[in-house]
């Protein structure tokens, strides 16, 4: 009994994992007015392949291409949906920083 349990909360774990991929892959593509297909062209893949690796089981590297393609990091792709969440680079005086929160960009913009 023990081992199904662990393989239903597993087995729950990827299936929301999955779901946390396809749904920051759709509002990236959303918010910079791409379609899927849009993006499976720039990752060099048929629409049909990015639907798999969406609800499927993608592989690192076409999540790599899609986050290269939508110009966020690979790591975006794989947290929870937070509307306060940001991440970015921001360029002060001839320097780019990277930042992930709001308090990595206050702390760059207040250390000048």
């Amino acid at each position: 009994m023990f081992y199904i349990a662990k393989w239903t909360i597993f087995a729950n774990q990827i299936e929301n994992m999955e779901k946390i991929i396809a749904e920051n892959i759709k509002r990236i593509c959303k918010e910079q007015g791409k379609q899927l297909k849009d993006l499976a062209a720039e990752m060099g893949i048929d629409p049909p392949s990015l639907n798999r690796a969406m609800y499927g089981n993608p592989q690192l590297s076409t999540l790599e291409k899609a986050a290269f393609a939508l110009g966020v990091s690979c790591k975006s792709l794989f947290e929870p949906i937070n509307e306060d969440s940001m991440e970015g680079y921001i360029k002060v005086g001839s320097k780019i920083y990277q930042f992930n929160s709001k308090e990595e960009l206050e702390f760059i913009i207040n250390k000048r």
